[in-house]
């Protein structure tokens, strides 16, 4: 199953395409999520095909910003569920075992004021149906200081939010192998931030189902985030 998750910054840069492409025939994923695709549908149907994935949904940026896509490959049994610029839910269907199981693809309001949105969409997902689930992206905020490098002290209100809609959803943090932190501004010296805002979730039925699976942070110059990959 293998999913993969990457902010990518924008698909409009030919670097970007590159990269993605890739890491996908690197990686072999089955299930891709992007975020800040920053891109309208036809673009994105274009690189779903460039990068060869036979299924997709797509909902495209607002103007130059936001975006969001999965991709599938031609043998995962997916259907979506619901979409917003902010996240794609979908549920998968194991074909040797008809095993179902929910995977989300999460996207976190960038903007501080509206992280409280982002909780609420998050547990508003919580409330539509029990299923093995599986949540990644880029939430935008992070978990305790530990995962913050430099700048100033993040609000313990801003993460205190994020770990109560953690704990509602019944979620278990996967974890990670490599670098410790997923985003940085990109700066030298005393002025570099970096923050873990990537990361995958999910509930004790699909860690039981999906023993072993771990998250490997993937480094692309292209973008100022890791790629997630996750695998057994």
């Amino acid at each position: 199953m293998n999913p993969l998750s990457w902010n990518c910054r924008g698909l409009g840069n030919p670097r970007s395409v590159r990269a993605l492409h890739d890491i996908v025939h690197r990686w072999k994923p089955k299930i891709v999520f992007l975020m800040e695709t920053k891109s309208k549908v036809k673009r994105t149907e274009r690189i779903k095909n460039r990068v060869s994935f036979a299924n997709g949904f797509i909902v495209p940026s607002q103007g130059r910003s936001g975006g969001v896509a999965l991709f599938w490959t031609r043998d995962i049994n997916l259907e979506i569920k619901s979409f917003s610029g902010n996240h794609i839910d979908a549920v998968v269907r194991e074909a040797d075992s008809n095993f179902l199981w929910r995977i989300t693809g999460f996207y976190g309001h960038p903007e501080t004021h509206r992280r409280y949105d982002s909780w609420r969409l998050l547990a508003f997902l919580h409330s539509q149906f029990q299923l093995p689930w599986l949540c990644l992206g880029d939430f935008n905020e992070i978990l305790s200081m530990d995962e913050k490098a430099g700048g100033s002290i993040r609000s313990q209100q801003q993460m205190d939010g994020f770990r109560n809609v953690v704990d509602f959803c019944g979620f278990s943090d996967l974890g990670y192998c490599g670098t410790d932190f997923t985003w940085s501004n990109m700066q030298e010296g005393e002025h570099n931030i970096q923050l873990r805002l990537d990361r995958a979730f999910a509930t004790p039925e699909w860690v039981e189902n999906f023993e072993g699976m771990r998250v490997y942070h993937l480094v692309d110059s292209t973008s100022d985030h890791c790629a997630l990959f996750l695998t057994a």
